[in-house]
């Protein structure tokens, strides 16, 4: 039997490559640097979190792993939504269990900079610390499982930044939650005029 089955998670190498983690935390933290991330009420001050809704780049991501989410976890998925956040010294994360368009779910470490190169940072999975590599991630049965981080224990300039990516089983309690589209921010400009 798989561990998802047996622990309600599982650790999986590779998610994504070195390549694709660089490009979506300079990406990421380019848009942090310019406040154009949002408030992250989960966590607090202390952090900042981008939301697929607002990025065409997350929101392709979502798809783009579905393949892999569906390999490891032998289900047929539906995408709802993702986000990432950038942790910030002296952020956590509560202990909590999730809803249910999180049902299946995967926590993915994207670049961090620590300064102690020593630290590691852990996700707690029931009971389990889970350190998650660069581009390596936990997919985990979200509305089964509680799950936190603890405090972020490092100075001033350093800051850790996770992807979480979250789908529903299709033959599941929550196959009919909708996917989170892309909103349309951008101002309209009438090209004719």
């Amino acid at each position: 039997m798989d561990s998802l089955e047996i622990n309600k998670y599982k650790y999986v190498k590779n998610m994504l490559s070195n390549d694709m983690v660089e490009y979506l935390s300079s990406y990421s933290v380019k848009k942090a640097l310019k406040k154009e991330n949002l408030y992250d009420e989960q966590v607090g001050p202390l952090s900042t979190s981008f939301h697929s809704s607002e990025s065409e780049v997350y929101h392709h991501l979502l798809h783009y792993l579905l393949p892999i989410m569906e390999k490891q976890t032998n289900l047929k998925l539906k995408p709802i939504y993702c986000f990432n956040r950038i942790y910030l010294p002296g952020s956590d994360l509560k202990r909590h269990m999730d809803r249910g368009a999180c049902e299946i779910s995967a926590s993915i470490s994207l670049a961090h900079s620590y300064k102690n190169e020593e630290y590691k940072w852990p996700l707690y999975m029931g009971e389990n610390s889970v350190f998650i590599k660069k581009g390596d991630g936990v997919i985990y049965k979200g509305c089964e499982i509680e799950h936190w981080r603890p405090t972020f224990h490092q100075p001033e300039g350093s800051w850790h930044h996770q992807l979480f990516v979250h789908y529903v089983n299709l033959n599941g309690p929550n196959a009919k939650i909708e996917e989170e589209k892309v909103l349309d921010l951008r101002p309209r400009v009438n090209i004719y005029e």
